[in-house]
């Protein structure tokens, strides 16, 4: 049950739900106020039954033919319709009664006193019957009772009432709470719909419309805002692909010509021929660089477990030392101050090394490349080569931008997007402004650790 329960559509087990707790409260309801109005109908029979006892008298008479002394007993419930009559402590009617059940609390009364109230049935008719002890005379009771027959009447009719009542309430609770409910899952069921829609034709750009504030209204925001970034991140990988498929034709048509060219090998002279083989090196180091660069930035953010506490300035230090081999036609200059930064240590010495290789390239030999790394998690790369134009400053970090000046350079333009990414999924900023006098300024600032450092001296790195 439970299961086929579950198996229902939503809308449905709300309703259900709904239809549920208004029976529950509309027979709560309808309950409590049959009782009521029961207790109140009956509770007048009563009080006039008690009020009747109090007025019943005993004559007692005289027979001078038999020479014996009797009773007369009037209770006054003959005038209403009602019944009387009196028990011996034997149980047994006197005569003249109205022929009434008697029962053993009766004969109690009769023998020990006190009082019985309760309902039978006698002379075709639901009566109440209240029996006390008869006044002046011990060992004796007198029962009058007093037709139910107007209030069962009345009972009826409002039971009746009732019922109806309480079925048009479950009725247009069940109305109200489809329309309620229907009207409530409307983001719901367009929400399934488009996730449905967008399952089948793999289109992205449908949208849920506004739905308010509420939580269902920010179900469908969130669906929408899921549906944008979507789309961004399948743009970028869909223009990844375009952008590393056109550079990968340059290296890879030149690749082939001078493979071509190799076939004639016998025909060139040993100049060409190391010129080409080197071509061919060179373009296959280029191919290579930029497969690597278009799978690191298709790799996207590093899952959690790979995160781990690391010393931002040794990294920095080793990182340095590697690019000092790289460009030994410059000098790097590097201060470094501890500092302790939680991230993924491969990526971030890959974006380190990529700002280091681009202020690299772009100085001119014989000149030297400052390098700081503050306390505050701020690495600084100042170059004194031509600096960027102002108009490329706004795309240095788009994949594959290379300004019109580092065309001829070697690099993929990838570099500085690569540093972007890490930076950005590690929680910092970076940035690349122009330096006075000539020259770039790199900088990144990453997020350290609270823990702090027990060191205070700087180390100094040169090359």
């Amino acid at each position: 049950m439970d299961r086929q329960w579950r198996d229902l559509p939503l809308r449905t087990r709300l309703t259900s739900a709904a239809a549920l707790s208004a029976t529950v409260a509309i027979v709560a309801v309808v309950a409590t106020a049959y009782i009521a109005v029961r207790h109140e109908l009956r509770g007048q029979i009563d009080t006039q039954l008690r009020r009747q006892a109090t007025e019943i008298r005993v004559d007692s008479r005289f027979n001078p033919f038999s020479g014996t002394r009797g009773y007369e007993i009037n209770t006054g419930v003959g005038d209403i319709g009602g019944y009387s009559q009196v028990v011996a402590a034997s149980g047994v009617p006197a005569a003249g009664g109205d022929e009434l059940p008697i029962s053993v609390a009766d004969v109690r009364v009769a023998r020990r006193g006190g009082s019985v109230l309760r309902d039978v049935y006698a002379h075709d008719t639901h009566l109440r019957m209240l029996t006390v002890p008869l006044p002046s005379v011990s060992g004796y009771a007198v029962q009058i009772a007093l037709p139910l027959t107007a209030v069962d009447h009345q009972l009826h009719t409002l039971a009746l009432f009732f019922v109806l009542l309480a079925v048009a309430g479950l009725l247009l609770t069940i109305v109200a709470s489809w329309g309620a409910v229907r009207r409530t899952m409307r983001p719901v069921k367009e929400l399934t719909e488009t996730a449905e829609r967008i399952a089948t034709t793999r289109d992205l750009t449908v949208r849920i419309g506004s739905y308010g504030n509420d939580e269902l209204g920010r179900l469908a925001a969130t669906f929408n805002s899921m549906l944008d970034e979507l789309q961004r991140s399948l743009g970028a990988q869909r223009q990844l692909i375009m952008d590393a498929s056109h550079e990968l034709r340059t290296p890879l048509a030149s690749l082939r010509t001078n493979v071509e060219i190799l076939s004639d090998l016998d025909r060139l002279s040993p100049a060409q021929r190391a010129a080409t083989l080197s071509g061919i090196v060179s373009q296959l180091e280029e191919l290579t660089g930029l497969v690597a660069d278009v799978v690191e930035l298709a790799r996207g953010e590093a899952p959690p477990n790979l995160y781990d506490d690391l010393a931002l300035d040794e990294l920095v230090e080793r990182a340095v030392e590697r690019a000092q081999r790289h460009w030994p036609g410059v000098t790097f200059h590097a201060t470094t101050e501890p500092v302790q930064v939680r991230g993924v240590a491969s990526r971030l010495d890959r974006a380190v090394a990529n700002m280091l290789d681009n202020a690299g390239k772009f100085s001119p030999p014989g000149l030297y490349i400052d390098v700081h790394l503050t306390e505050d998690g701020t690495l600084t790369v100042i170059d004194r080569g031509p600096g960027v134009p102002a108009e490329s400053l706004p795309f240095v970090f788009d994949r594959f931008y290379r300004a019109d000046e580092a065309r001829a350079l070697p690099g993929s333009g990838l570099g500085l997007a690569i540093v972007k990414q890490v930076v950005d999924e590690h929680g910092g900023t970076i940035r690349l402004e122009n330096r006075p006098g000539g020259g770039a300024i790199a900088t990144m600032t990453l997020p350290t650790l609270s823990t702090p450092v027990d060191c205070d001296e700087k180390r100094l790195i040169s090359g």
